[in-house]
């Protein structure tokens, strides 16, 4: 199986990439090991003037990367651009504060006083998707690397030429050879490199259908593992919330990437007092969002990554609709090309329907009415998934409320959801576990080691 950089606006492929060998995979992993030994010892200063360098080069070649990113996987420009930026930051976040987090501390102990470590691991093994082809990278390769680890990557195989260029960007920015590489090879090999000895952790960030698979064979080795899966997140409107606001911050949080994103806000949620108002302000601006060309800087709806994902959405819409809901904005694809599907508005929907139980990977969006509290949260826990929330309201008492009884990683109050360098990011329940960013995201890469002298 070869992996192909296909682009979807234009249904061409550019390049292919070939398989490497078992024995080529083989070497790769110990010159990986190799590296590790040498590169947990650098000063790590030195080891935070790396991503510093690597921020600068990315800054320097955006434009380059963005398109890219456009090319290979759809995603309108301006929203490329804002990518590879984002993923400038997260270097920079570790590059400054790295240090301070892997800091021994010392700590009241039966000795009088004991220090806990914070120690590379060894190889991190980084299996990542399509979606946010560099953030999903370098997000993990950022803490991974400032913490002395090395990074071995299997990327989605329909973006090889964005893998191919943050390898080459880690070499151009001077890391140490072999601290960084990309790997193309298929599921067997997968499971070659999850059962070497070298590799200790793993992260994967993908379908839930993958998570089941790694999860399985990573537990089967005793790796530590850090999983980022599916989200079918809701995003809630009170009667007292700012709609103006809360109606651009729906339209960005669940339409950006053509809704191609596991932290989207998948379900909308409007209270009855506010409901025709406030349904009223969405489909205006939904109608106005340019749908097209994605290398054209005023598109903010590209098409979706292949046919098969247009073929899966007009599945979900389908069997929705048959069970009750109406469309009232969009439902129509294949136009302009094969691979898009218009920005689309569902009400009257089913809580049992494939758009309020599945994770939907596209830009359409079911609304729902709620009345009191309690049956809010109901609903919107009677999910498998426990990604973000956002929520619209001014209410204290509310955001108190909320912030406990909301089962998810995130809860944001009066924005869309979004990830932070600063801020743990992850889920509960099929969402996966485990924490990427800030210093919780650090410490899923490091042996917590324990000192004591007596």
């Amino acid at each position: 199986m070869a992996y192909k950089s296909f682009d979807p606006y234009t249904g061409t492929v550019s390049k292919e990439y070939d398989l490497i060998s078992n024995e080529e995979l083989a070497n790769i992993i110990f010159s990986s090991s190799r590296a590790y030994r040498k590169w947990k010892k650098v000063n790590i200063e030195k080891r935070q003037e790396f991503l510093f360098r690597f921020a600068d080069l990315l800054e320097i070649e955006k434009d380059f990367h963005a398109a890219t990113i456009t090319s290979e996987m759809g995603k309108p420009i301006s929203q490329s651009l804002a990518e590879v930026e984002k993923s400038a930051l997260v270097c920079r976040y570790y590059g400054d504060r790295a240090d301070e987090f892997l800091k021994p501390r010392k700590h009241a102990s039966s000795a009088g006083s004991s220090t806990v470590r914070f120690d590379p691991q060894g190889i991190v093994f980084a299996i990542m998707p399509w979606n946010f082809p560099y953030w999903q990278v370098i997000r993990c390769m950022a803490p991974a690397l400032a913490a002395g680890n090395t990074m071995l990557l299997k990327h989605a195989s329909n973006v090889p030429q964005c893998a191919e260029n943050i390898e080459n960007a880690v070499i151009k920015a001077g890391f140490p050879v072999d601290v960084f590489r990309n790997l193309i090879i298929d599921h067997d090999q997968v499971e070659q490199v999850l059962k070497s000895e070298f590799v200790r952790s793993v992260s994967l960030t993908g379908s839930n259908t993958a998570g089941e698979i790694i999860a399985s064979k990573a537990g089967a080795g005793i790796k530590k593992l850090v999983l980022e899966l599916g989200g079918n997140d809701a995003f809630i409107v009170f009667n007292d919330a700012d709609l103006e606001k809360a109606a651009e911050a729906i339209v960005y949080g669940r339409f950006q990437n053509t809704g191609q994103s596991c932290i989207a806000s998948k379900r909308l949620f409007i209270h009855e007092q506010v409901y025709p108002e406030f349904l009223n302000l969405i489909t205006g601006r939904i109608k106005a969002l340019k749908m097209g060309n994605p290398s054209l800087k005023d598109t903010f709806i590209g098409p979706l990554v292949n046919k098969s994902a247009v073929l899966e959405l007009e599945r979900q819409v389908s069997k929705t609709v048959e069970i009750g809901a109406e469309i009232i904005l969009g439902g129509k694809y294949g136009y302009p090309g094969d691979c898009f599907f218009e920005p689309t508005v569902l009400v009257n929907v089913s809580y049992d329907s494939p758009l309020a139980r599945e994770e939907v990977f596209g830009p359409v969006l079911p609304v729902f009415s709620f009345r009191d509290y309690d049956e809010l949260v109901c609903r919107v826990n009677d999910s498998r998934f426990g990604l973000a929330c956002s929520v619209f309201t001014e209410n204290i008492k509310i955001i108190d409320q909320l912030s406990e009884d909301i089962d998810s990683g995130t809860v944001v109050f009066n924005s869309y959801t979004k990830s932070d360098p600063a801020l743990p990011f992850g889920g509960v329940k099929e969402s996966g576990y485990g924490r990427e960013l800030s210093e919780y995201g650090i410490m899923e890469f490091v042996n917590i080691k324990t000192v004591t002298v007596f």
